[in-house]
């Protein structure tokens, strides 16, 4: 029986900072699912809709997308069409997955520095949402660079996972 590498603190990190990500994804989930079933009732039993439903579960989901993906990505959890890949030898199969995870990289540090300056600009302009809530929206804003440096942190565990296999 072989036992498990031991993987390098940070890499460990970033799975622990992923997983505290996917608990309050979760407990977003629930939050959801309380406060939408608070409003039919209220709505339809009550007559009485709220004012703070509607846009605060928008929001709500926006965490939980964006809090998960890299759980979701740790997991292998997204889905995948592997059938060309399945097709590749051993070797060119992590060739494809490093540069598929480089990528992946990428596109998360563009959500991070295009959501950064989303956040920034909401922020200085004081912009609000158009809502009875009036929600400061770098506040919602401020989830994009957040899950983008999660995802990215993941990548790189993905990557360095991928060099640590043999082919």
């Amino acid at each position: 029986m072989e036992t498990p590498k031991k993987r390098f603190f940070l890499f460990r990190f970033i799975d622990f900072i992923c997983e505290i990500g996917a608990y309050i994804s979760a407990i977003l989930l629930w939050i959801i699912a309380v406060i939408v079933t608070y409003e039919v009732v209220m709505r339809y039993i009550f007559s009485s809709p709220t004012t703070w439903v509607q846009e605060t579960s928008v929001y709500l989901w926006m965490a939980v997308g964006l809090l998960g993906a890299a759980y979701t990505l740790k997991n292998d959890g997204h889905f995948s069409i592997t059938i060309l890949v399945d097709a590749l030898s051993p070797k060119n199969k992590k060739r494809l997955q490093i540069t598929t995870k480089c990528l992946g990289l990428i596109y998360s540090a563009s959500f991070i520095y295009y959501g950064y300056l989303q956040t920034q600009l909401a922020y200085e302009l004081e912009d609000v949402s158009t809502g009875l809530m009036a929600t400061p929206l770098w506040i919602p804003w401020a989830l994009v660079p957040i899950g983008g440096t999660l995802l990215a942190l993941q990548f790189i565990n993905k990557i360095a996972e991928e060099f640590e296999t043999t082919p």
